[in-house]
């Protein structure tokens, strides 16, 4: 397999530090509001990967971090009169509950942040003794001047950033913070600078240092992320022992977008995923975002959609007959999937497959994209059409129809023959 690397802007063969397993690391949600189908984008993304590797014989550790101390949780938690834990776990079960509903369930592992401080803890020491760290009396900072390769993933010059938190015990104000001290309500631990919380780049690194160790192979996230999030955990883990790189495989996924502009909360407009599922099923949600490239831009409209559930009903219409193994339809298929996880050619490859009537590989590369590509056609359905074909014999035309409409609104397509 070939995977784009950010970091060296590249497609590169797929070379893992262990035979047969990979280490992914992706970044989980901040859990003070619903998701939005912007991150949706992200994790199905992810979910499909994981399952491809897998699918190969490959072992894969994905591991997934729950921040669940941040500014946004203190400062919502505290407009909703409720704490800080009872508003993170409200928001991490609803999290749960949306990637169930969409069918994204290869994560081996989700990583709360408040259950790793000590991780956190020891981190922020190290990178203070190695002298890249340094405190004052509002936290401890990293000095980014320390680390050389600092810019190199986002390729941003220094003198072009801006720093989104302004601090004026900060000795640059491009500096970040490993720990704030201070009162931030019931999330705050004692460490050795003073009571306080952990800074939000530090989690991810502390995080995937206890489960990976200081280098691993691919690291996942949306393009906003790269920064400063990313840059800043590059910098805090190879300072440490100064290992490089620290992940070789830098996957970023393209920005959902609504009339030209990300979707995101900031914003405000964005679409949850728990109100998309209320108009789509989850195979039009997955359908719709693997119909483009995982890095491409994807414009999220009432348009796409329809268009999204049409392609795959089309593809439920033409897998009627099961002809056996379609070898060119199913190397298409692994091949889209093996250059950097080309989606949408892999859908072209299904609408193939299912078109020369390939039924088990409908089967199973829809057990990977994790769509449904084939028509329910178990006993239960045979039945209505028995107990319709019974109604309408004896005229009672009207509780027939109302059948005819579920089977037909469930995506069942009914074709009566004249009575």
């Amino acid at each position: 397999m070939e995977l784009y690397s950010t970091l060296s802007g590249t497609v590169e063969p797929l070379e893992t530090l262990h035979p047969d397993r990979v280490y992914l690391f992706v970044c989980g949600p901040t859990v003070y509001d619903y998701s939005h189908l912007g991150h949706a984008r992200t994790y199905v993304a992810f979910d499909v990967l994981t399952k491809y590797l897998r699918w190969t014989g490959k072992e894969v550790f994905y591991l997934q971090n729950i921040t669940d101390v941040d500014d946004k949780i203190i400062n919502r938690a505290r407009e909703e009169n409720i704490s800080q834990s009872e508003l993170a776990r409200k928001f991490e079960t609803e999290y749960f509950c949306d990637m169930q509903a969409l069918g994204i369930d290869a994560v081996s592992y989700y990583a709360r942040a408040t259950t790793h401080i000590p991780e956190i803890i020891s981190q922020v020491e190290r990178l203070v003794a190695r002298g890249v760290a340094y405190v004052t009396e509002t936290g401890v900072y990293f000095n980014v001047d320390s680390f050389e390769r600092n810019g190199e993933l986002s390729g941003q010059d220094k003198t072009k950033r801006v720093s989104r938190v302004t601090d004026t015990t900060k000795q640059d104000p491009l500096d970040f913070a490993l720990w704030k001290t201070g009162e931030y309500g019931e999330y705050t631990w004692d460490s050795p600078w003073g009571r306080g919380r952990p800074g939000w780049h530090i989690e991810d690194t502390a995080i995937s240092e206890k489960y990976f160790g200081q280098q691993y192979d691919i690291h996942g996230g949306g393009l906003d992320l790269i920064f400063p999030h990313h840059e800043a955990e590059i910098a805090q883990m190879e300072s440490l022992e100064g290992k490089h790189p620290m992940v070789r495989y830098w996957m970023h996924t393209g920005f959902l977008t609504v009339k030209g502009e990300k979707m995101s909360k900031s914003l405000g407009n964005f679409t949850t995923i728990r109100d998309a599922l209320k108009r789509w099923n989850k195979d039009i949600l997955r359908y719709f975002i693997l119909l483009s490239h995982y890095r491409s831009p994807l414009q999220a409209t009432d348009e796409g959609f329809a268009n999204a559930a049409k392609g795959l009903e089309h593809i439920r219409a033409i897998a009627r007959n099961d002809n056996g193994p379609d070898v060119e339809g199913r190397k298409a298929f692994t091949d889209a999937m093996e250059a950097d996880l080309n989606t949408p050619m892999a859908l072209a490859a299904i609408q193939r497959l299912a078109g020369n009537g390939d039924i088990g590989a409908l089967r199973e590369y829809g057990a990977i994209l994790g769509i449904n590509f084939l028509r329910e056609t178990s006993a239960p359905l045979s039945v209505l059409h028995e107990i319709r074909a019974e109604l309408r014999a004896r005229k009672q035309f009207e509780v027939a129809d109302l059948i005819r409409e579920k089977m037909v609104a469930a995506g069942i397509t009914i074709t009566d023959q004249s009575l």
